[in-house]
């Protein structure tokens, strides 16, 4: 998997928390596999997210959705504020 992390700009993955009911419904093993894609890289490229869809079973709105979620919550995590900019590490 290519990890392309933005710096610097708005571009990316923006951090996003969501209702439970627009995320996309997933199963475990999707869910395995975007956490392990999510350690590697919290904001990926639109190939990557390309890439990850196809992975994992999804549209890429609904990859791009969680991403944005799991973003936000990985941010509150870190004390940050939930819904920002891209993150740079």
């Amino acid at each position: 998997m290519t990890t392309n992390v933005m710096y610097g700009d708005m571009a990316g993955i923006q951090a996003h928390l969501s209702p439970s009911h627009l995320l996309p419904k997933i199963g475990s093993e999707q869910h395995k596999k975007l956490e392990a894609n999510f350690r590697q890289n919290r904001n990926p490229s639109d190939l990557d997210v390309t890439l990850i869809a196809a992975e994992v079973g999804l549209d890429e709105e609904q990859v791009k959705r969680w991403f944005r979620h799991r973003l936000a919550c990985w941010r509150q995590q870190q004390g940050l504020p939930a819904n920002s900019g891209s993150v740079n590490d």
